[in-house]
């Protein structure tokens, strides 16, 4: 009896750990802020991506990998249509084994106003990409090049 309660209870705790992971939170102003305050110091990845852009599941495809061997970093993703719903956003990243990224979605009926927030010059072409070692924070417009992943990953050594 006591082996089921205590397999319970870290099956439980398991789970939660799980759906914590796969929450989805609302992208609002001052949301890009929070998150590189969140992640000072640690080496992370933000891609900005939506639902129709093509070069944008290419990236998703190719960071999967990255993340696998490299297990270090942190991705976090940005669905810029407000319109998505948590359930696609998760099968989505499940698409690319992607459950453990931090998942957030665009929350304002103006993106305009969050392109503006995140990088005054941006205007919503995507993939955008922002690479941080910790201290520097690096972004990408367009497709990730191999050439620029790999000068990224050797600045976290």
């Amino acid at each position: 009896m006591m082996n089921l309660r205590i397999w319970l209870a870290v099956s439980l705790l398991a789970l939660s750990s799980l759906v914590q992971a796969q929450v989805v939170t609302p992208f609002v102003k001052g949301s890009f802020a929070d998150i590189q305050q969140q992640y000072k110091g640690q080496p992370y990845l933000v891609l900005f991506w939506g639902q129709d852009c093509a070069y944008c599941m290419k990236e998703l495809a190719s960071l999967a990998l990255l993340l696998k061997s490299n297990p270090e970093v942190t991705l976090v993703t940005v669905a810029t249509d407000p319109f998505l719903d948590e359930t696609f956003i998760r099968e989505k990243m499940a698409e690319f084994d992607l459950e453990q990224a931090e998942n957030w979605v665009f929350a304002d009926e103006y993106p305009e106003t969050l392109y503006f927030d995140v990088n005054k010059r941006w205007r919503g072409e995507l993939p955008l990409t922002y690479l941080s070692n910790g201290e520097t924070l690096i972004h990408k417009s367009g497709l990730l090049k191999e050439v620029d992943i790999s000068a990224w990953l050797a600045s976290l050594k």
